[in-house]
Parts: C-alpha cells; sequence; structure tokens
C-alpha cells in the first residue's frame, strides 16, 4: 500500500478540481477577427455634450453613460460566426447569455443578468438588403447595441462636418458653369465671384438622389440625448427611418419592374 503525503494529496485534489472545472482563460483581450466589425463608442455627460471613446465597454458614473455599438457585415456568413465576432469585441465584461441575446434569431424582450435586452430581426437572408436587425443591452449607464449592416443617422459628429450645412453644387461635366472653369485661365473672373465660388461643395449627382430618396437628415442633425431613455429613443428612431428607407427603395424598384412589364 502506498502511503501519500499531505502535500502530494493538496496536489491531486487539485489537479482534480481543474479537470473537473471549466477552463478560464485569463481576461486578457484577443481579437480573433480584427477589422470585421465596425465599431463605434460615445461617451455622453449629460448635459447635452457627446464624444467619441475608446472601446473599453466601461460604463459611465452619475448622470454620465456610454454607448457602444457594432454594425454586422451584412454577409453570407453562419448565425455562430455573427455570435463569434461578438465575442470577440464584447467578452469580457459580456458573458454567453448576453452575445446569445443579442445575436439569436426571433423578437425577444426581457432581463437578462440584469440588464434589459430586447431584439427585433426581419426575415430574411443577411446578404438582403430589405433584411433588418436591431438588439440592444440597457443597462443604467451604459447601452450596447447591433445592428445588421450601417444604420443612417445613427451616429453624432459635429455640425460643421455636415454636408446639409454646405453650399451645395451638383457635378455636371456639360454645363456651361463647367466649360467656363475649365477656361478660366482664359476668363477674367471677378474676385467676389471666385470668394464665393470657393465655399461651395460639388455633391455628385448619385449622391443628391440618395438625399432625396432619404426621409430623414444625416448625423450631424442629431440632438444629443441627456439620459439613457433619450438615447434609446434615439436609436429606435433611426431604425424606423431605416425600414422608412428600405420600403422606399421597395417601392421604387416595384415602380421599375412595372414600367419593364408595361413596355
Amino acid at each position: 500500500m502506498e502511503l501519500v503525503r499531505n502535500g502530494d494529496a493538496e496536489e491531486v485534489e487539485m489537479e482534480a478540481s481543474r479537470a473537473s472545472s471549466p477552463v478560464r482563460e485569463a481576461r486578457i483581450h484577443h481579437t480573433s477577427f480584427p477589422g470585421a466589425v465596425r465599431q463605434k463608442a460615445y461617451h455622453f455627460d449629460g448635459l447635452g455634450n457627446c464624444f467619441t471613446k475608446e472601446w473599453d465597454l466601461s460604463e459611465g458614473y452619475g448622470k454620465e453613460f456610454c454607448w457602444y455599438h457594432v454594425e454586422l457585415p451584412k454577409g453570407n456568413q453562419k448565425l455562430a460566426l455573427s455570435a463569434q465576432y461578438l465575442i470577440d469585441v464584447f467578452c469580457p465584461p459580456l458573458k454567453l447569455q448576453d452575445i446569445l441575446a443579442l445575436v439569436s434569431n426571433g423578437p425577444f424582450c426581457g432581463y437578462v443578468d440584469g440588464a434589459l435586452v430586447f431584439r427585433v430581426n426581419s426575415a430574411g437572408p443577411a446578404t438582403s438588403k430589405f433584411t433588418h436587425r436591431l438588439a440592444a443591452r440597457v443597462t443604467e449607464n451604459c447601452v450596447i447595441t447591433v445592428s445588421l449592416g450601417r444604420v443612417p443617422r445613427l451616429g453624432f459628429k459635429r455640425m460643421e462636418k455636415s454636408l446639409l450645412y454646405e453650399i451645395p453644387r451638383v457635378e455636371n461635366p456639360n454645363s456651361i458653369y463647367d466649360e467656363i472653369k475649365g477656361r478660366s485661365n482664359l476668363t477674367v473672373v471677378p474676385e467676389s465671384r471666385l470668394e464665393s465660388e470657393s465655399s461651395v461643395t460639388v455633391i455628385k449627382e448619385h449622391v443628391l438622389e440618395f438625399l432625396l430618396t432619404m426621409n430623414h437628415s444625416e448625423e450631424a442633425d442629431n440632438p444629443v440625448p441627456r439620459s439613457v431613455s433619450n438615447l434609446i429613443v434615439h436609436i429606435v428612431d433611426t431604425h424606423m427611418d431605416q425600414l422608412q428607407d428600405i420600403v422606399t427603395t421597395l417601392e421604387l424598384e416595384l415602380d421599375a419592374v412595372e414600367l419593364e412589364l408595361d413596355k
């Protein structure tokens, strides 16, 4: 009979305990899919000011709160791959139950680990431009959202960077204006006209057509939320605008098909 010393017995018990329990890696963030998703992070001071911040998944304090948003690619990937993308950017601190609540199919609304989680998914493949998906995880001082593809007017940026606040001129190579501008080295142009034209922003025709089909303005018009509830209203509102854009696009395509059938 072989005797086991106390030290050896303790070591055997520790090995058995490690073997019977799930393996936990050190809390070091590893990026397995760099650049696979688009990420946005904002910090709100609760007084009407907004700042971009690093992706540290920290929460705010007092009136301050944070928002972290992920755009999943509109590719033909499996749902499990989308879950891996979210695990890559959200874990830690999120747990597996949080990831499943954010990325699973079908509608959902409830509490998961002390946070309010709601999810809205439309039927259809992720590659379709008519497929719409939104999920959010809300706590007292932090909001995490996940969307399929880009959502127009969702983020925030400075007013002076908005195209809506520029003096526009649509690019048209056949216009008389462009012909005159091309011969500007032979034509005397008044200095006042040069100064006014220097503040003009040239936009392409397809950009103008896109803006006309939108039922909303761009990010610069967004009022900065002062509370988490205001932020949730903004997120839902922009997704409703996106749904309206999808309906408008569908109507335009149906009209085009109808015209082709009438020929």
